[in-house]
């Protein structure tokens, strides 16, 4: 297995810019692998250097991270924008009934394409992610309107200071070792600073507004939710309601995790996503 490299990404035309996407391994079965914020396709390493040798693995840069173009500046939607280049790159590619794994804003993505687009996923997995990210009278979980202008306010001094808030490791990495919380937060904060403010503030200005509730009894694929026990952005609850609406869910909580679980806790997770890939 060779580690990915920004350098190395192969690309994709799409509406209004070019996306970057990476291919590894071989098998029976494929999964594409869709980051989160502050992240990029490289943040998977864990899970690239397991799955290699037991399924084909494409993993996408979403649109501002790592290799792929910037949002384009007058995009109304972040999460339709996303996922019509997710659907596009599976089309392009050919994936017969891939298996999606979406952590966090990117289990968003995944989550509003499963639900529009059936016939592109064969599995649907969501590592700590949420059909909703802020809370109103009718949605505890999430942000509230004092936390997210913590951190707009911090991107009005740039993204060092934005980085350090969205991947604290007081806050974001409680579950590992202090030594391992740094070497995590450094790599990173490289993924972050290459993103940029703008693409950051894509999530808390547009994508933390969605409300995709009324869209998960039309996801028919089958579906894993992944949820830890520590983390505070998507709190277990979330998973648990999304599990009673999901028709063809099922849920597995990792006790004593942290938000970033498929890097503080790769040896269970990707046991998890293995067993749901077979069942």
């Amino acid at each position: 297995m060779s580690a990915l490299l920004l350098d190395q990404a192969r690309h994709l035309d799409v509406q209004g810019g070019r996306i970057a996407y990476y291919e590894s391994g071989t098998g029976p079965h494929t999964i594409v692998w869709v980051h989160g914020l502050p992240l990029d396709s490289r943040s998977w390493s864990a899970q690239q250097s397991f799955f290699d040798s037991r399924a084909r693995n494409v993993f996408l840069d979403l649109r501002g991270y790592g290799a792929s173009d910037k949002l384009p500046a007058d995009c109304d939607s972040v999460t339709n924008l996303y996922v019509a280049d997710l659907a596009a790159l599976i089309e392009h590619l050919g994936l017969d009934n891939p298996l999606v794994v979406g952590f966090a804003s990117a289990g968003h993505v995944a989550l509003r394409l499963a639900a529009q687009h059936p016939a592109l996923v064969g599995k649907l997995a969501v590592l700590n992610g949420s059909p909703k990210f802020r809370r109103s009278d009718d949605w505890p979980y999430g942000f509230d309107e004092e936390s997210v202008a913590l951190f707009t306010e911090a991107a009005e001094s740039g993204i060092e200071d934005l980085t350090d808030l969205v991947i604290d490791p007081a806050v974001v990495l409680t579950d590992v070792e202090a030594e391992r919380a740094a070497e995590l937060g450094s790599q990173w904060k490289d993924m972050s600073h290459n993103a940029g403010v703008d693409t950051l503030l894509g999530f808390f200005n547009n994508i933390s507004l969605d409300d995709d509730r009324h869209l998960l009894p039309d996801i028919k694929a089958p579906t894993l939710l992944i949820t830890s026990t520590l983390g505070q952005e998507v709190p277990s609850g979330v998973s648990l309601y999304m599990r009673n609406r999901i028709p063809h869910a099922r849920l597995s909580e990792v006790p004593g995790a942290d938000h970033f679980l498929f890097a503080t806790r790769p040896e269970l997770v990707n046991h998890l996503l293995a067993s749901f890939l077979h069942a």
